[in-house]
């Protein structure tokens, strides 16, 4: 009797968690002097799906937790929507890396968008470091660090992925060097917050092109106080 309860006890608090994990909170980075909607935009401009509100003073709410998108037509979905192994930031070598999970149906966010009154004002990026976002705006020139950045992703039904692929990325004309990305992640029916950690960065010649992640491990978002929302506005 004492163990089923506290499998009972665990299992609430995994439901609790995960209903939580769906909303975060927080301050927006240099946000400007005005309300705006945080928005996704996996679907098309013309379909933004609202997840939060920031104020004027910066302060936010976003929830991914039961996000309707019934008004999106469904051939403007069938557009966005591709096979999961290609919507990751970062791909694999081989898309049979990923089983049967493979062309599973996803989209993905990478920016959340910033809106005021309908029109695309701002972008968030969301990191870990501020030198993340550097690279992240231009990874070609700009040398990758270590640390964390998070997007969305949407997919049309439940899946769990754990196994490790390689990549080969260019160096040079000459050289290609294996990163290695090693996914542990569980993705629910509909949006969730996905965790990019960069464990290790290949050096490599400025004057050729910027130092890369070599070793990423991509995960469910695992502590919301560390992701810093960093506001660029145009």
């Amino acid at each position: 009797m004492k163990n089923i309860k506290t499998l009972s006890t665990l299992c609430f608090m995994c439901a609790f968690f995960w209903a939580n994990a769906q909303e975060i909170t927080g301050t927006v980075k240099n946000h400007e002097k005005s309300e705006m909607d945080l928005v996704l935009m996996l679907f098309g401009m013309d379909y933004p799906i609202s997840i939060g509100t920031v104020d004027k003073n910066g302060q936010f709410t976003a929830d991914l937790a039961d996000i309707k998108i019934d008004q999106i037509p469904e051939e403007f979905k069938s557009m966005s929507l591709g096979p999961l192994y290609f919507n990751f930031h970062f791909n694999c070598d081989d898309a049979k890396d990923f089983g049967e999970n493979g062309e599973k149906l996803a989209a993905r966010q990478d920016f959340v968008r910033m809106t005021k009154n309908g029109d695309w004002s701002g972008t968030a990026f969301l990191v870990s470091d501020e030198k993340i976002k550097n690279w992240m705006e231009d990874p070609g020139y700009i040398n990758a660090v270590k640390g964390s950045f998070y997007e969305v992703m949407y997919v049309e039904e439940d899946v769990a992925i754990n196994m490790t692929c390689v990549s080969s990325v260019y160096v040079d004309e000459n050289q290609q060097v294996e990163s290695h990305y090693s996914f542990d992640i569980e993705l629910k029916k509909g949006f969730n917050w996905v965790e990019y950690t960069i464990h290790e960065v290949h050096e490599t010649d400025p004057s050729i092109r910027a130092s890369f992640p070599s070793k990423v491990t991509i995960s469910n978002l695992k502590d919301p106080s560390k992701m810093l929302w960093i506001g660029s506005y145009f």
